[in-house]
């Protein structure tokens, strides 16, 4: 599942330098901006034109993939975080293969969002789908995932929609982008559990509704071949910045947990893949910087 790493990424590692914060004007062009680029760049590989897959830019990279292990590393040159007016902007990307799996059985798993607390524990306790669409075909769809963060003693919720729309290349090539369009963050149980059917399908900011979290936007590429699916995750997300002053013991630890993160959930979804298709045993996990 694309993005819930972002999201775990930044529940954990803002808690303790996080206060009211609202989205700055300056912020927003900045991401705009980086975004455009972001498109710019990715666009002519997403209608084929030069490769498809991350990995095939280096042969190697496919083939370790191709023998079970997840590679993750930064496209914001060697750190994946850029410092933006008033923010930060964080940018990562990994790959892992499925073997002996295909493309609808992989998607069977993807859109089965009432199943995301099983196939994401424990980070995601509760998903739903807003406006479905026929798996096969293109199009958009939303949906709605709630995360559970702990902080010291306090349980948190954050409640996020998506709004995703995948395409189709060719037969066995599709890629799909998801964009938040509302994050609201919960802190009161009750209140969680009143507003747990009361999703909203409409396209939001959110700009209040997190203390750490503004923006989320995730490409996956998927692509059958060599006997299985290879999926691949970029993970592009807009948070409030980090001060300077802790900003020598934050950032070390932002990266290598947006790592991890980007890890686990390639990985929780080739293993409900896997098991949904009747292969629970998948190469074991070599966690790599690409």
């Amino acid at each position: 599942m694309s993005c819930r790493c972002v999201l775990g990424l930044l529940a954990i590692g803002f808690p303790a330098i996080s206060s009211s914060a609202s989205l700055n004007p300056e912020t927003l062009r900045a991401w705009d901006s980086y975004i455009q680029r972001v498109e710019s760049r990715t666009q002519p590989t997403l209608g084929g034109q030069s490769q498809f897959l991350w990995i095939d830019k280096e042969p190697q990279q496919a083939e370790r993939v191709r023998r079970g292990e997840i590679l993750v590393a930064a496209e914001l040159g060697s750190n994946g975080l850029q410092t933006v007016p008033h923010g930060l902007i964080h940018d990562w990307i990994g790959a892992a293969f499925i073997p002996g799996v295909t493309l609808p059985q992989v998607f069977a798993v993807v859109d089965d969002y009432g199943r995301y607390n099983e196939f994401y524990k424990p980070s995601v306790v509760e998903a739903e789908a807003l406006v479905c669409k026929d798996p096969q075909s293109e199009g958009e769809e939303r949906f709605r995932v709630r995360y559970a963060q702990k902080m010291l003693f306090v349980s948190e919720f954050v409640d996020t929609e998506y709004k995703v729309r995948r395409v189709r290349l060719d037969d066995r090539r599709w890629y799909s982008i998801s964009q938040s369009t509302n994050i609201e963050e919960i802190r009161d149980q009750s209140k969680a559990n009143e507003n747990g059917s009361k999703a909203n399908q409409s396209d939001t900011s959110g700009d209040g509704g997190s203390r750490y979290l503004w923006r989320i936007y995730c490409i996956t590429r998927y692509e059958e071949r060599d006997g299985g699916v290879y999926m691949e995750q970029e993970n592009i997300a807009l948070s409030r910045g980090i001060p300077v002053s802790l900003r020598w013991l934050v950032e070390p630890a932002i990266r290598q947990l947006s790592k991890d993160l980007t890890v686990t959930s390639l990985r929780q979804t080739r293993e409900a893949v896997g098991s949904a298709a009747g292969h629970p045993v998948v190469p074991p996990i070599v966690k790599s910087g690409g």
